[in-house]
């Protein structure tokens, strides 16, 4: 009998700047520590302001310990302020050169920056992955379609997107229900990304359209809608899907709709456009209608970080102060409308939601000759 130590990948997705993604990082690095759990970290593109170029105020900066193994590009790994042992330079580019595989040697400062595609993310989860038993990845709801090859999310946001609570509330769980929507199936396709719509009927013909744009508008959406068969039909969309393209779907699907499975590759797809309550709403008519959606990916959502921090303009000149809105009406209203675990960082810290994270750990025994 042997034992093999099961992994997770944990992606920290930022709902705007200023939301408190790398408060949260930090956070859970040090629960990390505390524990004695192996911990790697990566990002997707690059978000490693000092000091934020519009408001001018200080940001967070990620202070990494010793022993700990990152990804990310070497641009990054130059500047980096801890002492960086270089394990591998890998063929995956970003902005910043390719992305290094490096272990932290002595205590500092450093920057994540890592591949913007799911098939490089994927690839330097690899990599980590004999190094750790926790990676956690930096990400952003504008950066949200490689995180499709995370195992799960923790969702970072607060009043820098929007100082409407009943607001923000609703949209995190729009976000929330988006994400739990479609069940888990076997997609019928043997190309993990196929790059044109590919609609299958319950008779087992199979046809596709070409020259669709991998962000689908509206009137794409519509003609996927037009060359939708009556009857039972599988529809594999390749692309993200924004509120715009369901708009179209659901204007010239009409009827048609009745039956019909669309699958997308993972909840990422629905939420790149980054309008959470749009995208819920029409994924809602779409599904009265008779539709239903699947995922080949679907993600978990361990939690949500939230933050009543946001920059206050002052005046016309574009001066920013900081400023909060009320942290126990916020949290007070994110609990009413979700049941997953709601956490104020500052106040809570990360432990709840690293219990989370290690309750995903199991050791899975598998019999040996």
């Amino acid at each position: 009998m042997s034992n093999d130590v099961h992994r997770i990948s944990v992606g920290i997705v930022g709902t705007a700047k200023n939301t408190g993604k790398t408060t949260v990082l930090a956070a859970l690095m040090e629960e990390a520590r505390r524990r004695g759990v192996p911990l790697a970290l990566t990002g997707i593109g690059y978000d490693g302001e000092a000091i934020d170029n519009l408001t001018l105020l200080p940001k967070p900066r990620l202070d990494v310990y010793e022993g700990i193994h990152i990804c990310t590009a070497e641009a990054c790994v130059r500047q980096a302020t801890a002492v960086c042992e270089i394990l591998e330079t890998t063929d995956e580019e970003t902005s910043l050169g390719r992305v290094q595989l490096v272990r932290i040697a002595s205590p500092g400062r450093i920057m994540l920056a890592g591949p913007n595609n799911t098939h490089g993310l994927r690839s330097i989860l690899e990599r980590l992955k004999p190094f750790a038993r926790v990676i956690l990845i930096d990400g952003a709801l504008g950066r949200m379609v490689p995180m499709a090859a995370a195992d799960a999310v923790i969702f970072a946001t607060g009043a820098a997107r929007s100082v409407d609570i009943p607001h923000l509330a609703q949209e995190m769980k729009a976000i929330l229900d988006i994400f739990h929507l479609g069940g888990a199936g076997v997609s019928l396709l043997d190309a993990e990304h196929p790059e044109q719509v590919i609609i299958r009927q319950g008779n087992g013909e199979t046809k596709s359209i070409n020259g669709l744009s991998s962000l689908l508008t509206a009137e794409e959406g519509g003609l996927v809608a037009e060359a939708m068969p009556a009857g039972a039909a599988r529809i594999v969309l390749p692309g993200v899907l924004s509120h715009k393209a369901l708009k179209g779907i659901l204007e010239q699907g009409d009827a048609r709709l009745e039956e019909k499975v669309f699958e997308l590759f993972a909840p990422t797809m629905l939420l790149a456009g980054g309008k959470p309550i749009p995208v819920w709403e029409n994924l809602t008519q779409l599904i009265m209608r008779g539709a239903g959606i699947q995922y080949r990916h679907p993600l978990d959502v361990l939690g949500v970080a939230i933050n009543p921090f946001y920059p206050r303009q002052i005046g016309r000149r574009g001066y920013f102060e900081p400023s909060f809105i009320d942290r126990e009406e916020l949290g007070d209203e994110f609990r009413r409308v979700m049941a997953l675990p709601v956490i104020d960082i500052m106040r809570d810290g990360a432990g709840e939601l690293f219990e989370k994270i290690q309750s995903k750990l199991f050791v899975k025994r598998s019999l040996t000759p």
